[in-house]
Protein backbone atom coordinates (compact mmCIF):
# COMPACT_ATOMS: atom_id res chain seq x y z
CA UNK A 1 0.00 0.00 0.00
CA UNK A 2 2.85 2.85 1.03
CA UNK A 3 4.70 1.38 -2.17
CA UNK A 4 1.46 2.20 -4.50
CA UNK A 5 1.21 5.79 -2.85
CA UNK A 6 4.67 6.74 -3.33
CA UNK A 7 4.37 5.68 -7.19
CA UNK A 8 1.43 8.06 -7.25
CA UNK A 9 2.91 10.62 -5.82
CA UNK A 10 6.30 10.50 -7.85
CA UNK A 11 3.37 10.32 -11.20
CA UNK A 12 1.52 13.55 -9.62
CA UNK A 13 4.99 15.39 -9.08
CA UNK A 14 6.28 14.87 -12.70
CA UNK A 15 3.14 16.08 -14.23
CA UNK A 16 3.25 18.81 -11.94
CA UNK A 17 6.75 19.87 -13.10
CA UNK A 18 7.03 23.29 -13.88
CA UNK A 19 3.63 23.98 -13.50
CA UNK A 20 4.37 26.53 -9.93
CA UNK A 21 2.73 30.06 -10.35
CA UNK A 22 0.77 28.89 -13.68
CA UNK A 23 -3.48 29.56 -13.66
CA UNK A 24 -5.28 26.65 -14.10
CA UNK A 25 -6.40 27.56 -17.62
CA UNK A 26 -1.84 27.58 -18.91
CA UNK A 27 -1.60 24.55 -15.94
CA UNK A 28 -3.82 21.68 -17.75
CA UNK A 29 -2.10 21.74 -20.95
CA UNK A 30 1.85 21.15 -19.14
CA UNK A 31 0.54 18.74 -17.13
CA UNK A 32 -1.11 16.89 -20.22
CA UNK A 33 2.61 17.44 -21.81
CA UNK A 34 4.36 15.79 -19.20
CA UNK A 35 1.95 12.91 -17.97
CA UNK A 36 1.82 12.22 -22.01
CA UNK A 37 5.97 12.39 -22.47
CA UNK A 38 6.21 9.88 -19.02
CA UNK A 39 4.00 7.39 -20.50
CA UNK A 40 5.44 7.73 -23.78
CA UNK A 41 8.76 7.25 -22.43
CA UNK A 42 7.50 3.95 -20.03
CA UNK A 43 5.98 2.07 -22.81
CA UNK A 44 9.07 2.87 -25.16
CA UNK A 45 11.40 1.28 -22.60
CA UNK A 46 9.10 -1.25 -21.76
CA UNK A 47 8.30 -2.45 -25.36
CA UNK A 48 11.75 -1.62 -26.81
CA UNK A 49 12.69 -4.65 -24.65
CA UNK A 50 10.24 -6.84 -26.17
CA UNK A 51 11.27 -5.82 -29.78
CA UNK A 52 15.50 -5.88 -29.09
CA UNK A 53 14.85 -9.23 -27.69
CA UNK A 54 12.59 -10.41 -30.67
CA UNK A 55 15.18 -8.30 -33.13
CA UNK A 56 18.45 -7.89 -32.22
CA UNK A 57 19.32 -4.88 -34.10
CA UNK A 58 20.56 -1.17 -33.71
CA UNK A 59 18.13 0.29 -35.80
CA UNK A 60 15.29 -0.83 -33.25
CA UNK A 61 17.70 0.00 -30.17
CA UNK A 62 19.64 3.39 -30.83
CA UNK A 63 15.93 5.09 -31.89
CA UNK A 64 14.14 3.24 -29.16
CA UNK A 65 16.94 4.95 -26.41
CA UNK A 66 17.06 8.22 -28.42
CA UNK A 67 12.64 8.37 -28.32
CA UNK A 68 12.89 7.39 -24.40
CA UNK A 69 15.18 9.82 -23.32
CA UNK A 70 13.98 12.12 -25.22
CA UNK A 71 10.08 12.18 -24.08
CA UNK A 72 12.19 12.59 -20.22
CA UNK A 73 13.96 16.01 -22.03
CA UNK A 74 10.28 16.91 -22.54
CA UNK A 75 9.95 16.83 -18.77
CA UNK A 76 13.04 18.77 -17.92
CA UNK A 77 11.97 21.18 -20.18
CA UNK A 78 8.62 21.84 -18.47
CA UNK A 79 10.01 22.01 -15.46
CA UNK A 80 12.87 25.43 -16.56
CA UNK A 81 9.53 26.48 -17.87
CA UNK A 82 10.41 26.72 -21.50
CA UNK A 83 7.07 25.45 -22.93
CA UNK A 84 7.11 26.35 -25.83
CA UNK A 85 10.17 23.81 -26.75
CA UNK A 86 8.91 20.96 -24.45
CA UNK A 87 5.68 21.15 -26.41
CA UNK A 88 7.65 21.52 -30.21
CA UNK A 89 10.05 18.38 -28.79
CA UNK A 90 6.95 15.64 -27.20
CA UNK A 91 5.08 16.31 -30.94
CA UNK A 92 8.10 16.25 -32.95
CA UNK A 93 9.67 13.03 -31.91
CA UNK A 94 5.90 11.70 -31.72
CA UNK A 95 5.91 12.84 -35.49
CA UNK A 96 9.30 11.17 -36.44
CA UNK A 97 9.02 7.93 -34.30
CA UNK A 98 5.89 7.09 -36.45
CA UNK A 99 7.74 7.89 -39.60
CA UNK A 100 10.28 5.92 -38.49
CA UNK A 101 8.49 2.53 -37.09
CA UNK A 102 6.09 2.25 -39.72
CA UNK A 103 8.81 2.48 -42.42
CA UNK A 104 11.09 -0.13 -40.52
CA UNK A 105 8.65 -2.67 -39.52
CA UNK A 106 6.29 -2.58 -41.98
CA UNK A 107 3.36 -5.41 -42.14
CA UNK A 108 4.08 -5.10 -38.02
CA UNK A 109 2.11 -2.22 -37.68
CA UNK A 110 -1.27 -1.89 -39.39
CA UNK A 111 -1.41 0.85 -41.24
CA UNK A 112 -5.16 1.68 -39.76
CA UNK A 113 -3.86 1.82 -36.60
CA UNK A 114 -1.27 4.27 -38.15
CA UNK A 115 -3.85 6.77 -39.22
CA UNK A 116 -6.00 6.35 -36.39
CA UNK A 117 -2.95 7.07 -34.45
CA UNK A 118 -2.38 10.33 -36.36
CA UNK A 119 -5.46 11.69 -37.02
CA UNK A 120 -6.73 11.11 -33.35
CA UNK A 121 -3.34 11.56 -30.88
CA UNK A 122 -1.29 14.33 -33.20
CA UNK A 123 -3.83 16.26 -34.42
CA UNK A 124 -6.31 16.21 -31.23
CA UNK A 125 -3.44 16.74 -29.05
CA UNK A 126 -1.97 19.84 -30.72
CA UNK A 127 -5.31 21.05 -30.58
CA UNK A 128 -5.49 20.48 -26.90
CA UNK A 129 -1.89 22.04 -26.23
CA UNK A 130 -1.89 24.83 -28.86
CA UNK A 131 -4.54 27.87 -29.06
CA UNK A 132 -2.75 29.62 -31.80
CA UNK A 133 -4.84 28.92 -35.36
CA UNK A 134 -1.03 29.13 -37.24
CA UNK A 135 0.09 26.93 -35.22
CA UNK A 136 -2.63 24.31 -35.50
CA UNK A 137 -3.08 24.63 -39.53
CA UNK A 138 1.27 23.80 -39.53
CA UNK A 139 0.36 20.67 -37.95
CA UNK A 140 -2.12 19.43 -39.77
CA UNK A 141 -0.45 19.69 -43.01
CA UNK A 142 2.37 18.42 -41.20
CA UNK A 143 0.19 15.40 -40.26
CA UNK A 144 -1.03 15.13 -44.07
CA UNK A 145 2.53 14.76 -45.71
CA UNK A 146 3.65 11.66 -43.14
CA UNK A 147 0.47 10.34 -43.88
CA UNK A 148 1.15 10.61 -47.85
CA UNK A 149 4.52 9.42 -47.32
CA UNK A 150 3.58 6.76 -45.27
CA UNK A 151 0.93 5.48 -48.51
CA UNK A 152 3.34 5.97 -51.07
CA UNK A 153 6.10 4.03 -49.29
CA UNK A 154 3.63 0.86 -48.43
CA UNK A 155 2.97 1.09 -52.04
CA UNK A 156 6.32 1.45 -53.65
CA UNK A 157 8.54 0.26 -50.85
CA UNK A 158 10.84 2.78 -51.59
CA UNK A 159 12.60 2.23 -47.86
CA UNK A 160 12.71 -1.87 -47.48
CA UNK A 161 11.26 -2.64 -43.67
CA UNK A 162 13.82 -4.94 -41.72
CA UNK A 163 12.82 -8.96 -42.37
CA UNK A 164 10.70 -10.65 -39.42
CA UNK A 165 9.48 -13.87 -38.48
CA UNK A 166 5.83 -14.34 -38.44
CA UNK A 167 5.67 -14.64 -34.79
CA UNK A 168 8.18 -11.55 -33.97
CA UNK A 169 6.14 -9.81 -36.31
CA UNK A 170 2.38 -10.75 -34.56
CA UNK A 171 3.75 -9.80 -31.21
CA UNK A 172 4.99 -6.47 -32.46
CA UNK A 173 2.22 -6.19 -34.38
CA UNK A 174 -0.18 -6.66 -30.97
CA UNK A 175 2.66 -4.69 -29.40
CA UNK A 176 2.19 -1.60 -31.97
CA UNK A 177 -1.60 -1.22 -32.01
CA UNK A 178 -1.53 -1.50 -28.03
CA UNK A 179 0.60 0.97 -27.61
CA UNK A 180 -0.63 3.43 -29.91
CA UNK A 181 -4.42 2.55 -28.59
CA UNK A 182 -2.87 3.70 -25.10
CA UNK A 183 -2.25 7.34 -26.78
CA UNK A 184 -5.43 7.64 -28.63
CA UNK A 185 -7.01 6.88 -25.00
CA UNK A 186 -5.23 9.32 -23.78
CA UNK A 187 -5.68 12.12 -25.94
CA UNK A 188 -9.68 11.12 -25.86
CA UNK A 189 -9.81 10.99 -21.92
CA UNK A 190 -7.93 14.67 -21.64
CA UNK A 191 -10.25 15.93 -24.18
CA UNK A 192 -13.41 14.75 -22.16
CA UNK A 193 -11.97 16.41 -19.33
CA UNK A 194 -11.51 19.61 -20.93
CA UNK A 195 -15.53 19.48 -22.08
CA UNK A 196 -16.12 18.80 -18.45
CA UNK A 197 -14.14 21.16 -17.13
CA UNK A 198 -15.41 24.23 -19.89
CA UNK A 199 -19.03 23.01 -18.80
CA UNK A 200 -18.37 23.23 -15.45
CA UNK A 201 -17.00 26.78 -15.91
CA UNK A 202 -20.20 27.72 -18.32
CA UNK A 203 -22.17 26.78 -15.60
CA UNK A 204 -20.78 28.57 -13.37
CA UNK A 205 -20.42 32.09 -15.21
CA UNK A 206 -23.92 31.41 -15.65
CA UNK A 207 -24.73 31.24 -12.16
CA UNK A 208 -22.86 34.25 -11.58
CA UNK A 209 -24.48 36.24 -14.65
CA UNK A 210 -27.74 34.89 -13.08
CA UNK A 211 -26.81 36.48 -10.10
CA UNK A 212 -25.37 39.32 -11.34
CA UNK A 213 -28.42 39.54 -13.11
CA UNK A 214 -31.15 39.27 -10.54
CA UNK A 215 -29.17 41.77 -8.25
CA UNK A 216 -29.58 44.16 -11.26
CA UNK A 217 -32.75 43.32 -11.67
CA UNK A 218 -33.44 44.03 -7.99
CA UNK A 219 -31.23 47.53 -7.92
CA UNK A 220 -32.85 49.20 -10.90
CA UNK A 221 -36.23 48.13 -10.26
CA UNK A 222 -35.07 50.23 -6.36
CA UNK A 223 -33.54 52.92 -8.32
CA UNK A 224 -36.60 53.31 -11.03
CA UNK A 225 -38.97 54.22 -7.86
CA UNK A 226 -37.25 57.28 -6.53
CA UNK A 227 -36.43 58.23 -10.12
CA UNK A 228 -39.79 57.89 -11.22
CA UNK A 229 -40.72 60.37 -8.12
CA UNK A 230 -38.30 62.88 -9.10
CA UNK A 231 -39.00 63.12 -12.98
CA UNK A 232 -43.04 62.85 -11.85
CA UNK A 233 -41.97 66.13 -10.04
CA UNK A 234 -39.91 67.63 -12.45
CA UNK A 235 -42.94 67.21 -15.23
CA UNK A 236 -45.65 68.68 -12.62
CA UNK A 237 -42.94 71.48 -11.86
CA UNK A 238 -42.78 72.45 -15.60
CA UNK A 239 -46.86 72.12 -15.89
CA UNK A 240 -46.99 74.55 -13.01
CA UNK A 241 -44.42 76.94 -14.72
CA UNK A 242 -46.62 76.87 -17.35
CA UNK A 243 -50.13 77.43 -15.95
CA UNK A 244 -51.85 80.72 -16.43
CA UNK A 245 -51.88 83.11 -13.56
CA UNK A 246 -49.15 81.37 -11.86
CA UNK A 247 -46.57 83.10 -10.03
CA UNK A 248 -44.21 84.97 -11.71
CA UNK A 249 -40.62 82.56 -12.02
CA UNK A 250 -37.28 84.36 -12.58
CA UNK A 251 -35.10 82.85 -15.89
CA UNK A 252 -33.21 81.04 -12.99
CA UNK A 253 -36.22 78.95 -11.76
CA UNK A 254 -36.52 77.69 -15.01
CA UNK A 255 -33.21 76.52 -15.95
CA UNK A 256 -33.38 74.98 -12.63
CA UNK A 257 -36.54 72.95 -13.87
CA UNK A 258 -35.16 72.30 -17.12
CA UNK A 259 -31.82 71.10 -15.30
CA UNK A 260 -33.93 68.91 -13.37
CA UNK A 261 -35.72 67.46 -16.35
CA UNK A 262 -32.63 67.05 -18.21
CA UNK A 263 -30.79 65.11 -14.85
CA UNK A 264 -33.79 62.89 -14.98
CA UNK A 265 -34.06 61.99 -18.72
CA UNK A 266 -29.60 61.06 -18.41
CA UNK A 267 -30.41 59.32 -15.18
CA UNK A 268 -32.97 56.84 -16.94
CA UNK A 269 -30.65 56.74 -20.26
CA UNK A 270 -27.83 55.64 -18.11
CA UNK A 271 -30.17 52.74 -17.07
CA UNK A 272 -31.75 51.64 -19.67
CA UNK A 273 -28.12 51.44 -21.39
CA UNK A 274 -26.76 49.25 -18.56
CA UNK A 275 -29.96 47.03 -19.11
CA UNK A 276 -29.69 46.97 -22.55
CA UNK A 277 -25.94 45.74 -22.22
CA UNK A 278 -27.17 42.84 -19.85
CA UNK A 279 -29.72 41.81 -22.46
CA UNK A 280 -26.54 41.19 -24.74
CA UNK A 281 -24.76 39.48 -22.10
CA UNK A 282 -27.54 37.08 -21.65
CA UNK A 283 -28.33 36.33 -25.56
CA UNK A 284 -31.72 37.89 -24.84
CA UNK A 285 -31.82 40.85 -26.83
CA UNK A 286 -34.35 42.05 -29.07
CA UNK A 287 -37.09 40.72 -31.51
CA UNK A 288 -37.32 42.41 -34.12
CA UNK A 289 -41.13 43.44 -34.45
CA UNK A 290 -42.03 45.71 -37.13
CA UNK A 291 -45.08 48.17 -37.28
CA UNK A 292 -46.53 50.77 -39.34
CA UNK A 293 -44.92 53.74 -37.89
CA UNK A 294 -45.12 57.88 -38.45
CA UNK A 295 -41.20 58.07 -38.99
CA UNK A 296 -41.25 62.21 -39.02
CA UNK A 297 -43.32 62.02 -35.40
CA UNK A 298 -40.83 59.12 -33.93
CA UNK A 299 -37.47 61.46 -34.86
CA UNK A 300 -39.50 64.52 -33.33
CA UNK A 301 -40.27 62.21 -30.44
CA UNK A 302 -36.94 61.57 -29.99
CA UNK A 303 -35.70 65.85 -30.36
CA UNK A 304 -38.03 66.26 -27.57
CA UNK A 305 -36.60 63.81 -25.10
CA UNK A 306 -32.98 65.71 -25.76
CA UNK A 307 -34.36 69.21 -25.53
CA UNK A 308 -34.07 69.41 -21.69
CA UNK A 309 -30.18 68.54 -21.95
CA UNK A 310 -29.59 70.56 -24.92
CA UNK A 311 -31.15 73.55 -23.32
CA UNK A 312 -28.73 72.92 -20.63
CA UNK A 313 -26.08 73.46 -22.52
CA UNK A 314 -27.38 76.19 -24.55
CA UNK A 315 -27.64 74.00 -27.99
CA UNK A 316 -30.50 74.31 -30.72
CA UNK A 317 -31.23 70.50 -32.13
CA UNK A 318 -32.39 71.06 -36.01
CA UNK A 319 -34.28 68.60 -37.88
CA UNK A 320 -34.51 68.53 -41.74
CA UNK A 321 -36.82 65.77 -43.43
CA UNK A 322 -36.25 64.37 -46.52
CA UNK A 323 -38.10 61.83 -46.92
CA UNK A 324 -40.73 61.50 -49.79
CA UNK A 325 -43.02 59.69 -47.31
CA UNK A 326 -44.10 59.71 -43.42
CA UNK A 327 -45.10 56.08 -42.79
CA UNK A 328 -42.82 53.33 -43.16
CA UNK A 329 -43.02 49.61 -41.66
CA UNK A 330 -40.27 49.82 -39.16
CA UNK A 331 -39.61 48.56 -35.46
CA UNK A 332 -40.48 51.49 -33.50
CA UNK A 333 -38.78 50.79 -30.26
CA UNK A 334 -35.51 49.78 -31.37
CA UNK A 335 -35.43 53.02 -34.08
CA UNK A 336 -36.19 55.28 -30.89
CA UNK A 337 -33.47 53.64 -29.14
CA UNK A 338 -30.96 54.13 -31.61
CA UNK A 339 -31.84 58.13 -32.78
CA UNK A 340 -32.17 58.76 -29.08
CA UNK A 341 -28.73 57.44 -28.03
CA UNK A 342 -27.36 59.83 -31.55
CA UNK A 343 -28.76 62.76 -30.31
CA UNK A 344 -27.91 62.37 -26.53
CA UNK A 345 -24.43 61.73 -27.92
CA UNK A 346 -24.37 64.70 -29.92
CA UNK A 347 -26.00 67.20 -27.69
CA UNK A 348 -23.65 66.31 -25.02
CA UNK A 349 -20.53 66.58 -26.60
CA UNK A 350 -20.77 69.31 -28.93
CA UNK A 351 -19.23 72.44 -28.68
CA UNK A 352 -22.13 74.97 -26.58
CA UNK A 353 -23.12 77.19 -27.98
CA UNK A 354 -24.02 75.33 -31.02
CA UNK A 355 -26.41 73.24 -33.66
CA UNK A 356 -27.02 69.67 -33.68
CA UNK A 357 -28.50 68.46 -36.94
CA UNK A 358 -30.85 65.79 -37.59
CA UNK A 359 -31.29 65.05 -41.12
CA UNK A 360 -33.19 61.70 -42.76
CA UNK A 361 -33.31 61.52 -46.12
CA UNK A 362 -33.82 58.45 -48.99
CA UNK A 363 -31.45 56.10 -51.31
CA UNK A 364 -32.98 53.75 -53.75
CA UNK A 365 -34.51 51.23 -50.73
CA UNK A 366 -32.69 52.11 -47.51
CA UNK A 367 -33.68 55.02 -45.48
CA UNK A 368 -30.50 57.24 -43.90
CA UNK A 369 -30.61 59.33 -40.44
CA UNK A 370 -27.91 61.19 -39.97
CA UNK A 371 -26.64 63.11 -36.80
CA UNK A 372 -24.11 66.24 -36.83
CA UNK A 373 -22.85 68.15 -34.15
CA UNK A 374 -19.58 70.63 -33.78
CA UNK A 375 -16.56 69.39 -32.43
CA UNK A 376 -14.10 66.74 -33.72
CA UNK A 377 -12.90 63.06 -32.02
CA UNK A 378 -10.07 62.39 -31.73
CA UNK A 379 -8.66 59.91 -34.66
CA UNK A 380 -6.64 57.47 -32.19
CA UNK A 381 -10.53 57.33 -30.68
CA UNK A 382 -12.65 56.82 -33.91
CA UNK A 383 -11.57 53.21 -34.51
CA UNK A 384 -12.98 52.20 -30.70
CA UNK A 385 -15.56 54.18 -31.21
CA UNK A 386 -18.13 51.24 -31.39
CA UNK A 387 -16.73 49.03 -28.30
CA UNK A 388 -18.32 48.18 -25.08
CA UNK A 389 -17.17 51.22 -22.21
CA UNK A 390 -15.60 53.24 -25.30
CA UNK A 391 -16.60 56.88 -23.89
CA UNK A 392 -15.74 60.36 -24.01
CA UNK A 393 -15.93 62.38 -20.98
CA UNK A 394 -17.78 65.99 -20.47
CA UNK A 395 -17.55 67.91 -17.99
CA UNK A 396 -21.43 68.61 -17.47
CA UNK A 397 -22.80 65.10 -18.24
CA UNK A 398 -21.64 61.76 -18.64
CA UNK A 399 -22.44 58.26 -20.04
CA UNK A 400 -21.87 55.36 -19.19
CA UNK A 401 -19.89 54.22 -22.85
CA UNK A 402 -22.15 51.18 -24.04
CA UNK A 403 -24.73 53.87 -25.75
CA UNK A 404 -22.55 53.67 -29.35
CA UNK A 405 -21.73 50.18 -28.73
CA UNK A 406 -25.21 48.96 -28.09
CA UNK A 407 -26.62 51.68 -31.63
CA UNK A 408 -24.55 49.09 -33.71
CA UNK A 409 -25.90 46.44 -32.24
CA UNK A 410 -29.33 47.67 -32.46
CA UNK A 411 -28.87 49.11 -36.55
CA UNK A 412 -27.17 45.82 -36.97
CA UNK A 413 -29.94 44.40 -36.19
CA UNK A 414 -32.41 46.21 -38.30
CA UNK A 415 -29.95 45.19 -41.46
CA UNK A 416 -28.10 48.56 -41.57
CA UNK A 417 -24.54 49.98 -40.89
CA UNK A 418 -23.43 52.42 -39.00
CA UNK A 419 -20.79 55.22 -39.43
CA UNK A 420 -18.85 58.38 -38.40
CA UNK A 421 -16.66 60.65 -39.99
CA UNK A 422 -15.52 64.13 -38.81
CA UNK A 423 -14.79 67.12 -41.26
CA UNK A 424 -14.38 70.80 -41.39
CA UNK A 425 -14.51 70.67 -37.28
CA UNK A 426 -17.65 68.51 -36.98
CA UNK A 427 -18.57 65.39 -36.12
CA UNK A 428 -21.56 63.24 -38.12
CA UNK A 429 -22.74 59.71 -37.05
CA UNK A 430 -25.30 58.39 -40.49
CA UNK A 431 -26.72 55.08 -40.52
CA UNK A 432 -29.16 53.48 -43.12
CA UNK A 433 -31.44 50.73 -42.87
CA UNK A 434 -34.00 49.00 -45.37
CA UNK A 435 -37.29 51.20 -45.99
CA UNK A 436 -40.59 49.97 -46.45
CA UNK A 437 -43.47 52.32 -47.28
CA UNK A 438 -46.76 51.76 -46.06
CA UNK A 439 -50.01 53.49 -46.63
CA UNK A 440 -51.68 52.93 -43.35
CA UNK A 441 -51.12 56.29 -41.66
CA UNK A 442 -50.81 55.40 -37.62
CA UNK A 443 -52.51 57.82 -35.31
CA UNK A 444 -49.83 60.88 -34.29
CA UNK A 445 -49.12 60.79 -31.11
CA UNK A 446 -48.18 64.20 -29.02
CA UNK A 447 -44.32 64.38 -28.62
CA UNK A 448 -44.61 66.66 -25.39
CA UNK A 449 -48.01 67.63 -23.44
CA UNK A 450 -49.99 70.81 -24.76
CA UNK A 451 -49.59 74.40 -23.38
CA UNK A 452 -53.11 74.45 -22.48
CA UNK A 453 -54.11 70.97 -20.41
CA UNK A 454 -57.84 70.29 -21.99
CA UNK A 455 -60.39 69.25 -18.84
CA UNK A 456 -61.74 65.84 -18.19
CA UNK A 457 -64.46 67.03 -15.67
CA UNK A 458 -66.71 64.59 -14.28
CA UNK A 459 -64.37 61.20 -15.43
CA UNK A 460 -63.25 59.27 -12.72
CA UNK A 461 -59.46 57.06 -12.50
CA UNK A 462 -58.98 54.76 -9.71
CA UNK A 463 -55.05 54.52 -9.43
CA UNK A 464 -53.38 51.37 -7.77
CA UNK A 465 -50.28 52.01 -6.35
CA UNK A 466 -48.15 50.50 -3.07
CA UNK A 467 -45.87 54.19 -3.08
CA UNK A 468 -47.25 56.90 -1.45
CA UNK A 469 -45.45 59.16 -3.06
CA UNK A 470 -45.67 57.86 -6.68
CA UNK A 471 -50.05 57.73 -5.76
CA UNK A 472 -49.69 61.59 -4.99
CA UNK A 473 -47.64 62.91 -8.00
CA UNK A 474 -49.99 60.97 -10.41
CA UNK A 475 -52.94 62.43 -8.72
CA UNK A 476 -51.88 65.45 -8.96
CA UNK A 477 -51.08 65.12 -12.39
CA UNK A 478 -54.56 63.81 -12.76
CA UNK A 479 -55.79 66.44 -10.77
CA UNK A 480 -54.57 68.92 -13.36
CA UNK A 481 -56.48 67.38 -16.19
CA UNK A 482 -60.07 67.60 -14.11
CA UNK A 483 -60.11 63.65 -13.36
CA UNK A 484 -61.22 62.71 -9.55
CA UNK A 485 -59.41 59.94 -7.95
CA UNK A 486 -59.24 57.42 -6.20
CA UNK A 487 -56.02 55.91 -4.70
CA UNK A 488 -55.76 52.37 -2.99
CA UNK A 489 -52.35 50.08 -2.04
CA UNK A 490 -52.91 46.83 -4.00
CA UNK A 491 -55.25 44.79 -6.14
CA UNK A 492 -57.15 43.13 -4.35
CA UNK A 493 -58.94 46.45 -2.47
CA UNK A 494 -58.70 47.93 -5.66
CA UNK A 495 -61.48 45.30 -7.41
CA UNK A 496 -63.51 46.10 -4.39
CA UNK A 497 -63.55 49.68 -5.10
CA UNK A 498 -63.61 49.54 -9.04
CA UNK A 499 -67.19 47.64 -8.67
CA UNK A 500 -68.36 49.97 -6.51
CA UNK A 501 -67.13 53.78 -8.13
CA UNK A 502 -67.18 52.27 -11.50
CA UNK A 503 -64.38 54.53 -12.61
CA UNK A 504 -64.14 55.28 -16.31
CA UNK A 505 -60.18 54.49 -16.08
CA UNK A 506 -57.71 52.32 -13.88
CA UNK A 507 -54.17 53.21 -13.24
CA UNK A 508 -52.26 50.47 -11.38
CA UNK A 509 -48.58 49.63 -11.07
CA UNK A 510 -47.62 46.54 -11.65
CA UNK A 511 -45.69 45.10 -8.39
CA UNK A 512 -47.46 45.53 -5.91
CA UNK A 513 -48.03 43.61 -2.14
CA UNK A 514 -50.97 40.48 -1.77
CA UNK A 515 -52.24 40.99 -5.75
CA UNK A 516 -49.46 42.82 -8.10
CA UNK A 517 -50.90 44.41 -11.63
CA UNK A 518 -50.77 41.59 -13.63
CA UNK A 519 -53.44 39.62 -11.43
CA UNK A 520 -55.73 42.46 -10.93
CA UNK A 521 -55.90 42.28 -14.99
CA UNK A 522 -56.66 39.26 -14.73
CA UNK A 523 -59.68 39.19 -12.40
CA UNK A 524 -60.70 42.75 -13.66
CA UNK A 525 -61.70 41.55 -17.06
CA UNK A 526 -63.57 38.34 -15.91
CA UNK A 527 -65.51 40.27 -13.75
CA UNK A 528 -68.43 41.27 -15.69
CA UNK A 529 -69.04 44.87 -13.92
CA UNK A 530 -65.87 46.04 -14.58
CA UNK A 531 -64.60 44.07 -18.08
CA UNK A 532 -65.02 47.13 -20.14
CA UNK A 533 -63.09 49.72 -18.14
CA UNK A 534 -59.73 50.40 -19.71
CA UNK A 535 -56.62 49.23 -17.52
CA UNK A 536 -53.15 50.78 -17.68
CA UNK A 537 -50.31 49.12 -16.44
CA UNK A 538 -47.15 50.95 -15.38
CA UNK A 539 -43.95 48.95 -14.70
CA UNK A 540 -40.49 49.82 -13.35
CA UNK A 541 -39.14 46.21 -14.20
CA UNK A 542 -35.46 46.57 -15.27
CA UNK A 543 -35.21 43.70 -17.77
CA UNK A 544 -38.92 44.14 -19.09
CA UNK A 545 -38.76 47.78 -20.04
CA UNK A 546 -39.99 48.17 -23.59
CA UNK A 547 -40.13 44.50 -23.42
CA UNK A 548 -42.50 43.61 -26.49
CA UNK A 549 -42.85 39.68 -25.23
CA UNK A 550 -44.01 41.20 -21.43
CA UNK A 551 -46.11 44.13 -23.16
CA UNK A 552 -47.67 41.77 -25.62
CA UNK A 553 -48.94 39.15 -23.08
CA UNK A 554 -50.37 42.04 -20.80
CA UNK A 555 -52.39 43.46 -23.95
CA UNK A 556 -53.41 40.18 -24.46
CA UNK A 557 -54.78 40.10 -21.25
CA UNK A 558 -57.02 42.67 -21.38
CA UNK A 559 -54.61 45.66 -20.83
CA UNK A 560 -55.50 49.01 -22.56
CA UNK A 561 -51.54 50.40 -22.77
CA UNK A 562 -48.47 49.21 -20.90
CA UNK A 563 -46.06 52.03 -20.02
CA UNK A 564 -42.44 52.32 -18.42
CA UNK A 565 -41.02 53.71 -15.27
CA UNK A 566 -40.12 56.55 -14.88
CA UNK A 567 -43.07 57.84 -16.30
CA UNK A 568 -44.04 60.41 -19.18
CA UNK A 569 -46.85 62.16 -18.61
CA UNK A 570 -47.11 63.04 -22.18
CA UNK A 571 -47.60 59.22 -23.06
CA UNK A 572 -49.97 59.09 -19.95
CA UNK A 573 -51.77 61.78 -21.64
CA UNK A 574 -52.28 60.22 -24.96
CA UNK A 575 -53.76 57.15 -23.04
CA UNK A 576 -56.12 58.65 -20.78
CA UNK A 577 -57.32 60.86 -24.25
CA UNK A 578 -57.53 57.90 -26.36
CA UNK A 579 -59.39 55.79 -23.91
CA UNK A 580 -61.54 58.11 -21.84
CA UNK A 581 -65.55 57.94 -23.13
CA UNK A 582 -64.91 61.44 -24.94
CA UNK A 583 -61.92 61.81 -26.83
CA UNK A 584 -60.09 64.75 -27.84
CA UNK A 585 -58.58 66.09 -30.72
CA UNK A 586 -55.34 65.47 -31.44
CA UNK A 587 -53.44 68.48 -29.85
Amino acid sequence: MNWAFRLKQLFIGICNSGTENLEPRRRRPVQYINALSFLTSTLVFSLGAVFFFLVNSLLILIPLMLEGFGMLGVIAFNSKKRYNMANFTMFAIHYVAAGYWTTLLGNAIPIEVVVAFLLIFLTCGSFLVYTEKKVRIYSIIAIVLLLAFIQVNAYFKFIVPIPLSTNAAFIMRLCTTGGMLVFILFVMFAFVKEIELLLGSLKKSNKTLAAHAAFLRETFHELKTPLNSIYGIAQLMQMNLKEPGSNKVTDEQEQEVTNLLAASRLSKDIIDNVLDMKRIEAGKFYDIKKDNIHIRQCIEQCITLNKYIAQMRGISIQFDYKLPGDCISCDEILFKKILNNLISNAVKFAVSPSTVEVTAWAHNSEMYCSVKNLGEIESDKMKSLFEVFASERNTLVEGTGVGLYLVKQLVELLGGQIDVYCKDGATTFSFNMPIEYSTDMPQQVPSSLPNQLPSFDGKKVLVIDDNLMNQQILVRFLQKLGITTQVCRNGKEALVLAVELKPDIIISDMHMPVMDGKEFLVHAKTTPAIAQIPVVIISGDAFNNYNVNEATTLMSLGACAYLGKPLSFSELFTVISTHLPEKLPTC
